[in-house]
């Protein structure tokens, strides 16, 4: 049987069948919604795409049929609001099923769909309702989201707000407005470099930028899930990841269903280890896709307690993973854990897989829809062995399928987006022979704790509003459990005398109005910070200091 993705994915293999090539086929107006979901609820019905559990023992079971028929009644429903091609609409959820079929809505109308994280606060999210026009928004009842929605919503002019979970002040019910709505719609036409997603992403000067992908952003994400994730259609894929951030767009979501896997959902407010072990050995899942802090928790509760026999593919991603905890996860499950490599801007860029096979300490082997270089700082290419940063090369000056379109609003940024036909990762890694990339760091300071990514001048910003702050440096530093953890150094301004009193009192002044992944860990305060000749802050003065 030909595989659903052929039908817009070709491929070529050596005669060991390792993927060598990836080739795109799709028309101008290939629409995800209409085009893979409305197509496969055509051809399956009845195939499951989604199991849905959460941590107060509720669940749902959606099969394609399902998708096509909630995202068409949204989409009807959205439109008949007024919202229209090109409208944003914003999603502040948990990891609700209903998020996908907003999205799907969304995808179909031609909005621009701009997930969120729902534990940011008020201001956070007033922001990016700014920043990306938001027209409407949908948001959860749980812990303060909508409380703080309600709030940027007033204060953004976002008037149509819907709410899960039951009707709240200022929100009108989704479901009860949704239930009347029809279930078939005549198709919108959209073009596939029309813009369908701003994500916001944590950079390393001003607030978070808004990144923009195109609809054939969705097909960039299959190499990640048939390659890393071995997803095919008898998967039951389990990911962690919240719906607020870009990482659901690779793990669980537009690479998965091409491929015709089911989803394992499991929504919860704390990651309760215990109960998620419960449901993936109850739910018979073959595959997951963590980052190492979660290994680490199941470990610590022991996976070979349970029956994960139905496991064929273990993952891992998001941070650093140590040789310790993938020892552990071998010892517990009887399986190697499969890295990968991939930004918000891009997709999957590299990946160890059954398919394309692993090397200790690598994050994975480029995938073949990207040509990967490492520029050294003379402006050459890095010979095998050697460190440079990580470009993605735009062959003939065509830029490949998956890369963000470029940031909203922001023509400065973009100009920098492109280097020539180089686009920039700003990451540091060395690849060796057979191409797989030994990743190094950060070459810009980006601090990535819990799988979340954070802006040092984001965490600097709000800390010097303290009078008590001359100026600081927020740097990260290696974490048996986060990853890394947010450590800032401080000078304090003269008449404030430094010790643990001050050290409570600014720790207090950050921690208790950001969302809790921005939260400083440690706080130290020194005389000085180092200066460049140029007069800027050495980011690495503290390096091995940890």
């Amino acid at each position: 049987m030909v595989p659903f993705y052929n039908r817009f994915i070709q491929e070529t293999f050596d005669s060991n069948g390792v993927i060598q090539t990836c080739s795109y086929v799709y028309e101008d107006n290939f629409n995800y919604g209409y085009d893979v979901i409305d197509a496969i609820a055509d051809l399956c019905p009845d195939k499951k795409a989604m199991l849905w559990r959460n941590d107060r023992g509720e669940g749902r079971d959606l099969t394609f049929r399902d998708l096509s028929r909630l995202s068409t009644q949204t989409a009807n429903l959205l439109a008949s609001r007024g919202l229209k091609k090109g409208d944003t609409l914003m999603a502040v959820l948990r990891t609700h099923w209903e998020y996908w079929v907003a999205a799907l809505a969304a995808h179909k109308l031609g909005l621009l769909f701009s997930p969120v994280y729902y534990r940011l606060t008020a201001e956070d999210i007033r922001y990016r309702m700014v920043t990306a026009e938001s027209k409407a928004v949908i948001t959860c009842r749980d812990g303060e989201a909508d409380r703080h929605v309600l709030e940027a919503a007033q204060q953004a002019g976002v008037d149509l707000r819907f709410s899960i979970g039951g009707a709240a002040p200022g929100f009108e019910d989704f479901h009860a407005c949704i239930q009347d709505q029809p279930a078939d719609m005549a198709r919108v036409e959209t073009h596939c470099k029309d813009p369908m997603l701003v994500y916001f992403t944590s950079g390393t000067t001003g607030q978070p930028k808004a990144v923009l992908h195109n609809h054939l952003y969705a097909l960039g994400n299959h190499c990640g899930a048939r390659y890393m994730q071995d997803i095919s259609e008898t998967s039951i894929h389990f990911a962690t990841g919240d719906t607020g951030w870009e990482v659901v767009g690779g793990t669980k979501f537009y690479g998965q269903w091409l491929n015709l896997g089911c989803l394992l959902v499991i929504d919860y407010d704390r990651f309760p280890p215990e109960l998620v072990l419960e449901i993936l050995a109850r739910e018979k899942a073959t595959g997951i896709l963590l980052q190492p802090t979660v290994y680490r928790m199941l470990t610590d509760v022991g996976m070979d307690k349970y029956d994960l026999s139905a496991l064929t593919n273990c993952a891992v991603g998001g941070e650093k993973l140590q040789d310790d905890l993938a020892q552990t996860v071998l010892q517990q499950t009887g399986h190697v854990l499969y890295e990968g490599y991939a930004q918000s801007e891009t997709n999957l860029i590299a990946a160890a897989s059954k398919n394309m096979g692993r090397k200790d300490g690598s994050v994975g082997c480029v995938l073949p829809k990207y040509h990967v270089e490492l520029l050294k700082e003379d402006g050459t290419f890095a010979a095998p062995g050697e460190e440079g940063e990580i470009v993605i090369v735009a062959d003939g000056g065509q830029r490949p399928i998956g890369i963000m379109m470029g940031y909203l609003n922001d023509d400065e940024a973009n100009r920098r987006l492109w280097d020539g036909d180089l686009f920039r990762t700003g990451d540091l890694a060395v690849k060796d022979a057979d191409n797989f990339l030994f990743f190094r760091g950060r070459s810009d300071g980006i601090i990535k704790t819990k799988g979340y990514r954070v802006s040092p001048m984001e965490i600097e910003n709000a800390l010097t509003l303290h009078p008590a702050v001359r100026e600081c440096l927020a740097v990260g530093v290696p974490d048996r459990d986060m990853g890394q953890r947010v450590k800032v150094y401080v000078v304090p301004e003269e008449g404030y005398t430094p010790g643990e009193a001050l050290e409570q009192e600014l720790l207090a002044f950050h921690n208790d109005s950001c969302a809790g992944f921005k939260k400083i860990r440690e706080l130290v305060f020194v005389p000085v910070l180092a200066r460049n000749s140029n007069g800027k802050i050495i980011r690495s003065q503290f390096k091995g200091a940890e």
